[in-house]
């Protein structure tokens, strides 16, 4: 791929450790330790801690890596979680079957238990632009699943790059389809600064049709006093309903501060 959309992508996605979008060209490794401070305008105050953490076996295949996530950072609808979400505990190992230059295989087995298979492809159109195709297969105890993602990127110079991520994912067991969508717009301050404009929308289908979450807001994310320690302020708009309460519209203010090591 052209530099001058691989520069600013790799440099975003690095700098908001999106391991979503990256995780493939990532052979060492990270561990990642945030805490989120929100204040919900009708729910108060809340507070949740998060470890991310993908390390190489030592004497084994770098092929083959440890997987600690309280994040949900491979759920495909992470994107649109509320800071105070509820995330299951995720502990396996992965295999990166392989990693070419534009697609990847991998499988992954948890102690949940669940097992599953992802294919990701990626097909530059242009100097600037791209498709990302993600598709997951996976079993998890009596659940059978798959999801399907799709982003487009568009890097219109080395400052501004944005992303359209689009996800689908459907579950036996009567849980039925979950849809959802969002824009990101990322902006280049300095090599210690950066924000994030985002807006998403997520929709489920059972019990009924309706929009469950819905968000607009950005991300201010600096790194400060060391190069592993970062602080962000997330000032949002968000919109939630579940089957069994009304609609609830609100303003939410998340003051992050994370440790970040990695050797990648």
């Amino acid at each position: 791929m052209n530099t001058k959309f691989c520069e600013p992508a790799i440099w975003f996605d690095s700098f908001f450790v999106d391991d979503r979008i990256e995780d493939d060209g990532r052979a060492g490794t990270i561990i990642r330790w945030y805490n989120d401070f929100s204040y919900f305008e009708k729910e108060g105050f809340k507070y949740r801690a998060n470890l991310n953490a993908r390390l190489n076996l030592p004497g084994m295949s770098k092929k083959l890596k440890l997987i600690f996530d309280s994040t949900g950072e491979d759920d495909p609808f992470s994107f649109i979680k509320r800071p105070d979400e509820e995330r299951d505990v995720d502990v396996g190992l992965r295999y990166d079957w392989y990693t070419k230059e534009r697609s990847s295989f991998n499988i992954k087995a948890s102690f949940k238990p669940k097992i599953e298979a992802r294919y990701r492809y990626t097909l530059p159109i242009s100097d600037n632009s791209l498709w990302r195709f993600t598709q997951k297969l996976y079993q998890e105890k009596s659940v059978t699943g798959e999801s399907t993602e799709l982003d487009y990127e568009h890097a219109f110079n080395p400052q501004f790059l944005l992303r359209w991520h689009s996800a689908a994912q459907y579950e036996n067991k009567g849980n039925g389809w979950k849809i959802g969508t969002g824009l990101q717009l990322y902006q280049y301050i300095s090599e210690t600064q950066a924000i994030s404009y985002q807006a998403k929308i997520n929709g489920i289908n059972k019990p009924y049709h309706y929009i469950d979450k819905a968000s607009i807001g950005l991300t201010y994310r600096q790194s400060y006093l060391r190069e592993w320690l970062f602080f962000g302020i997330t000032p949002e708009y968000t919109w939630s309903e579940d089957e069994d309460s009304e609609r609830l519209n609100q303003a939410v203010l998340t003051v992050t501060i994370e440790v970040l090591f990695q050797n990648v």
